[in-house]
């Protein structure tokens, strides 16, 4: 019998094959380097972050030299070439060397994997914030400014505290290379988020990729056997959307630099623009369009747009209830701020509606219109859409759809309770079924952050913010969309994102920053980092304590 001729795989099989063994590769290396006599996977994570950063100074050193002055408003390229470098070069020769030290645990506790994570965030923005202060961006006791601008970046939130960066033409008085890595910070953000997805977010059983379904969506599933995989199939989507969207730009008359820079943040949800007026600089309804379909893609479930594109299933979305809600909250919405704004259906201002909604649902936070253009029940729409977000296990921030479905589920549920006390029900969404475990950790997530959003608002109120601008800021940071509701008096001294962070002392940015890392790594993950640290604390003082009053005489002399 004449075997059968070997079938050679296609071009997309291969790229999608070389970014999972890539993605193996990186594994491999990291645990042959970090082959040490301390055993820490917190350090570890740490060292691995600030080690990463080396590349990515240097990429954009280089755009800096060879680009930066086609897109900084100073028309100057190099200027943030060399600072860059000798950052870089110095994080990665004192991470890596102390990485040789170290080495990852066996075992890892679902405490330390939620404590890394923080660790790993905190270490990003650590990096981002020395680039800040090395290229002078930021002054060098300007400290919490550093810190809110490294957060605003590794965290995809649209707002930024330099009021002195808007310079002539519109442009944010930015070094070509700040820009770039302004611009690449937000993407690998959203990179790293797909990474939690897979790895981090399933130990929460609040949006990650449970194998089984149990996120309450069948369309947020793993896509291989193996993390790895999984994680390879989503990143090369990522990135295929990225340049998707950079083509897009560049048809609808963008330049091309810009059209790069622009497609990175509209991708990743994070909404920087290199214009201090946001995207209503281009006065472009071509680009209005292409970032609308870019950040309506960037809310979506990164599992359910693969399955349905490799099996060529568009119906795939229609079958999601959680996509026919989103898909739902973007029309309804989108009707009732051109409706409640002037009335007027035309289609400049239905465009003007839909690009609001779907900036605000998505988290990304680009500007075609002021917020403060648009009715006052219009700007209570946006904050209430700011707070539900994009789909389970998409890029973007937010209390997202998912949980949104279950909390109304299960709200519906005691209802029935109430008038049948011995009712045994199971809530589903859709056809999958939800654990009582994956609600109660969706509840408790809920009221973590309804806990933070009081003391944040004091103290940003405190700082200099009004009463509107501090609590919708604080909703807008910790759903890491940017731009917050103003009065009409605060928006006239604000432009674009910057007015909000700018407004407040170095107390408000550090509060600021603090809440934006909240919000996209999790407020259960945090609160896990924060027992880490503050346990210890408390049992020495409680052991202490009780040694005192068992043997009252051993501490006095």
């Amino acid at each position: 019998m004449t075997p059968r001729p070997a079938r050679r795989a296609s071009g997309r099989k291969r790229l999608r094959r070389l970014v999972v063994r890539v993605v193996r590769a990186v594994d491999g290396a990291l645990h042959a380097w970090a082959c040490g006599p301390y055993e820490s996977t917190l350090a570890v994570t740490a060292l691995v972050v600030l080690a990463a950063a080396s590349p990515v100074f240097a990429a954009c050193a280089l755009f800096d030299w060879l680009a930066g002055g086609r897109v900084a408003a100073s028309g100057e390229s190099g200027a943030d070439a060399v600072p860059l470098l000798v950052a870089g070069t110095a994080i990665a020769l004192l991470a890596l060397g102390l990485l040789r030290f170290c080495r990852c645990e066996r075992r890892i506790t679902e405490r330390q994997t939620l404590t890394a994570l923080v660790l790993g965030a905190l270490a990003a923005v650590a990096a981002v914030a020395i680039a800040h202060l090395a290229t002078g961006t930021v002054e060098p006791a300007a400290l919490a400014t550093a810190f809110a601008e490294a957060a605003a970046t590794i965290t995809g939130t649209n707002s930024t505290a330099i009021p002195e960066a808007i310079a002539g033409d519109g442009k944010l008085d930015l070094g070509g290379g700040m820009l770039a890595l302004r611009a690449v910070g937000q993407w690998l953000g959203g990179a790293a988020f797909i990474v939690v997805l897979v790895r981090v977010l399933p130990h929460l059983g609040v949006g990650g990729l449970d194998a089984d379904g149990g996120v309450a969506t069948r369309s947020a599933r793993r896509l291989a056997a193996r993390s790895a995989g999984t994680m390879g199939r989503l990143l090369l989507l990522y990135g295929a959307l990225t340049v998707l969207v950079a083509v897009g730009y560049a048809l609808a008359g963008m330049p091309v630099l810009q059209s790069g820079l622009h497609a990175l943040t509209t991708a990743s949800t994070g909404g920087f623009s290199s214009y201090a007026d946001s995207l209503r600089h281009f006065d472009s309804a071509a680009v209005e369009w292409v970032a609308i379909f870019g950040m309506a893609a960037g809310g979506v479930s990164l599992p359910l747009m693969f399955l349905a594109i490799r099996r060529r299933d568009p119906a795939r979305f229609i079958r999601s209830y959680e996509f026919r809600l989103y898909v739902t909250l973007i029309v309804l919405s989108t009707v009732a701020v051109a409706l409640w704004t002037s009335g007027d259906f035309g289609s400049e201002h239905v465009r003007k509606s839909l690009f609001a909604v779907v900036s605000v649902i998505s988290t990304t936070g680009f500007e075609a219109t002021p917020f403060v253009a648009f009715s006052t029940g219009s700007q209570a729409l946006l904050m209430v859409l700011m707070l539900v977000g994009g789909m389970s296990a998409s890029v973007a921030g937010g209390f997202k759809v998912v949980r949104l479905l279950t909390l109304v589920s299960y709200i519906g549920r005691e209802l029935r309770r109430a008038v049948h006390p011995t009712l045994a029900e199971r809530l589903h969404i859709g056809r999958s079924t939800i654990t009582e475990t994956t609600m109660s950790r969706i509840v408790g997530e809920l009221l973590l952050a309804a806990l933070l959003v009081i003391p944040a608002a004091i103290v940003l109120g405190a700082s200099g913010l009004g009463v509107v601008e501090a609590l919708t800021y604080v909703v807008s940071a910790l759903s890491n969309v940017g731009p917050a509701m103003s009065h009409a008096e605060f928006a006239m001294d604000a432009v674009g994102s910057i007015g909000h962070l700018a407004a407040v002392d170095a107390l408000g940015r550090v509060t600021a920053g603090l809440l934006m890392l909240v919000g996209r790594m999790s407020v259960t993950a945090a609160a896990v980092a924060l027992s880490v640290v503050v346990y210890p604390i408390t049992s020495a003082v409680r052991h202490g304590h009780w040694r005192r009053r068992r043997h009252p005489g051993a501490a006095v002399r």
